[in-house]
């Protein structure tokens, strides 16, 4: 199995020049992750509610998403197949377009070198591992399997959120926790993808937490949930867990989820969370309209190395000269231009991790 070690790697200066599997210690293995969150808030939308629905735009991002290189990525609000099944797009410009005769969005964008499985459920939360690092269980190398990761049930009765029909009773159809395993060379890595509920507004009851449905699948995650996936997404073996959280555990947080967050996640806990921190110690802003709140995370354990936000609000603390990854596209082309209703609102995530493979946790 060939790797190639990629500038910005944080790792022990003796892999420096490890060419292959057998040359990097089992005990700092270096795992580039990324997690990025490419819908966008537009629910006006009639066909493409909170989708990339422009093929420029699409294929642009993809490109930038493949020029990181990571060897395991985490996207949230893909656009499946199975909604381009739902109607017939007549414009060649637009996603849906000849949906049938062509590969899915999820493989248009992460290419031919990556396994690929999304949720089984709504399958609009997937996840590439790259070929060269591992295989995924149940994912044929360089495979697409639409309903490939273990997803347990909502926890709640579902609403469709881009018609306004949540309410804090109730779990958004798309929100989802799931999971994948993969081999590779070093070990068996777990990786858990989150996506939980989100905070939004209800056509009946205006304004809600979401916190209800978010807190049990928080849950199903690390702890369980008796009837709802009884046993923890995160399993004994080597982890991650990365995703849009929908919570800032400083800032925008509800005193059952921070007390589940504070017995996994920090300084003495299985798993620490990688995102980027100012002096005063609030994360740094990973969604351009949240005034500043981090709700995208990556949590590792047994990991050094760190992870860079590729962007900044105007309310965050982001380091200054940080573009976000579409930064470069031609917003000419569209509405408002760079305030384009489609356009992506999360930041990229990436990290650079030299992870330990040897120890039980």
């Amino acid at each position: 199995m060939s790797r190639t070690l990629r500038p910005g790697w944080i790792v022990a200066p003796l892999l420096i020049s490890a060419a292959c599997a057998e040359d990097i210690s089992p005990d700092a293995v270096p795992v580039r992750v990324m997690t990025y969150n490419i819908g966008n808030p537009n629910v006006a939308d009639t066909y493409y509610p909170l989708r990339l629905k422009d093929q420029d735009y699409e294929d642009y991002v993809g490109a930038q998403i493949r020029a990181k290189r990571a060897d395991i990525v985490f996207l949230q609000e893909v656009l499946p197949p199975t909604h381009c099944e739902t109607f017939t797009e007549s414009n060649p410009a637009l996603t849906c377009w000849s949906s049938a005769n062509r590969p899915a969005a999820v493989q248009r964008i992460l290419g031919d070198d990556y396994s690929i499985a999304c949720d089984a459920r709504q399958h609009v939360e997937c996840v590439g591992v790259r070929t060269d690092f591992g295989t995924v269980a149940g994912v044929p190398p360089g495979g697409f399997v639409l309903d490939g990761a273990t997803t347990p049930p909502l926890p709640l009765d579902p609403c469709v959120y881009s018609a306004g029909e949540c309410t804090e009773e109730l779990c958004d159809a798309e929100s989802t926790v799931s999971a994948l395993t993969v081999k590779t060379a070093w070990g068996v890595l777990r990786v858990v993808h989150v996506h939980p509920n989100a905070a939004g507004k209800s056509a009946s009851s205006g304004l809600y937490f979401g916190d209800r449905c978010r807190g049990l699948q928080l849950r199903q995650v690390f702890d369980g949930l008796a009837g709802f996936g009884d046993v923890p997404l995160v399993t004994d073996d080597l982890t991650l867990v990365a995703g849009d959280f929908n919570v800032d555990p400083v800032r925008f947080i509800k005193e059952d989820e921070l007390d589940l967050w504070t017995r996994h996640v920090g300084v003495g806990r299985r798993f620490q969370d990688f995102t980027p921190v100012d002096a005063n110690g609030a994360q740094h802003a990973t969604n351009r309209e949240t005034f500043g709140l981090a709700i995208d995370h990556v949590l590792a354990e047994r990991a050094t190395g760190a992870c860079q936000i590729w962007g900044a609000d105007e309310f965050g603390t982001n380091p200054a000269n940080v573009d976000p990854l579409d930064k470069g596209f031609d917003w000419n082309s569209k509405p408002d231009g760079e305030y384009y209703a489609s356009r992506i609102d999360h930041f990229a995530i990436t990290c650079d991790f030299a992870l330990d493979f040897t120890t039980s946790p």
